[in-house]
């Protein structure tokens, strides 16, 4: 069977306003736009790869830094007849390391410094009997006794208003048969800058 043209091809006519074309560049531009939204999250995906391989290779040199520094560490208390895997001797270690700052502490306490700053502050009716440091917190307790309780007002307010010492609290104080006040201040001593 054959099939024989009959007359002129047809011209290729559009009309571009017909709504069939409309959709056509509608959907055209959505994937336009989803080609470039596509390609801008590929190159952002690409930086944050980038930038945590960068951060991974720092944390792995950190860290094999780190595995070295103890490992020497090991090898030195080992040296010295130290096993530091042994959890008692590293107890016992910690417990010996704490004394001896606990006698570092108390040797840099400056008494003279405390006794020349309560006698600045410490009226001529007022007699501090006690002196008890807390040198961890560094809070002070002071037992004494004074004439009467504006007395023992009167050193607080002098203790606050030295500079030296803050945090002055009344923790106690009851009269005596002699009509005197005994008391008990807790403060917080900050010594000389």
């Amino acid at each position: 069977m054959a099939v024989a043209v009959v007359g002129e091809p047809e011209p290729f006519r559009t009309d571009f306003a017909s709504p069939h074309y409309a959709r056509v560049r509608l959907v055209g531009a959505g994937l336009y736009a989803t080609s470039v939204l596509g390609v801008a999250l590929a190159a952002a995906m690409w930086w944050w790869a980038s930038e945590s391989r960068h951060e991974v290779a720092a944390l792995q040199e950190n860290v094999a830094r780190v595995q070295q520094q103890a490992s020497r560490l090991r090898d030195e208390l080992r040296g010295v007849g130290f096993s530091p895997d042994d959890s008692a001797a590293v107890d016992a270690l910690a417990k010996r390391v704490a004394a001896l700052n606990q006698i570092l502490e108390a040797k840099a306490f400056s008494w003279t410094g405390l006794l020349n700053d309560l006698e600045a502050a410490v009226p001529r009716k007022v007699s501090v009997s006690s002196i008890r440091p807390d040198l961890k917190t560094k809070t002070l307790t002071l037992d004494g006794v004074a004439l009467t309780l504006q007395d023992v007002t009167a050193l607080m307010t002098a203790l606050q208003e030295s500079g030296r010492f803050a945090d002055v609290f009344l923790q106690q104080q009851k009269s005596t048969e002699d009509n005197r006040t005994e008391f008990t201040i807790q403060c917080t001593y900050r010594g000389r800058a």
